[in-house]
């Protein structure tokens, strides 16, 4: 078990490395990606897809530390949020495109449903069971 656990350790820091790196940096061409990206339109989708990367690395190391069952909801509005976060930081390096644009609304949308609906859930739950 312990193998397991220095396995999902190792992959999860790979994952946020890999996606913080790809994320933050000016150049989207870091040695974390296989190919060269050329185009604004390459590195808006890079970048979303490091956000995710990143998201995930992050939330491994979370299940590996953590004893307490989180909701699927809360993972989705997780991954999204590290998403959108690497958007904006692809609008700072790259620009706006119509497409960029339309998936950080259509995600900054889906957050904040997801948030909402989470929290109308949290106020339904019964704790006196």
């Amino acid at each position: 078990m312990i193998f397991l656990r220095i396995l999902i350790f190792c992959t999860s820091a790979a994952c946020l490395v890999a996606g913080l790196t790809t994320m933050l940096s000016p150049d989207v061409n870091t040695i974390f990606i296989p190919f060269v990206v050329e185009t604004v339109p390459q590195a808006h989708f890079v970048r979303s897809y490091a956000g995710f990367v990143a998201a995930t690395g992050y939330l491994s190391m979370r299940f590996l530390y953590s004893s307490s069952r989180v909701q699927v909801g809360t993972v989705v509005l997780y991954i999204v949020s590290v998403m959108m976060i690497s958007k904006i930081f692809s609008f700072i390096y790259e620009g706006f495109t119509p497409f960029s644009i339309t998936s950080f609304v259509i995600g900054t949308v889906f957050a904040i449903s997801l948030y909402a609906l989470q929290k109308n859930r949290k106020n339904q739950l019964d704790y006196n069971l």
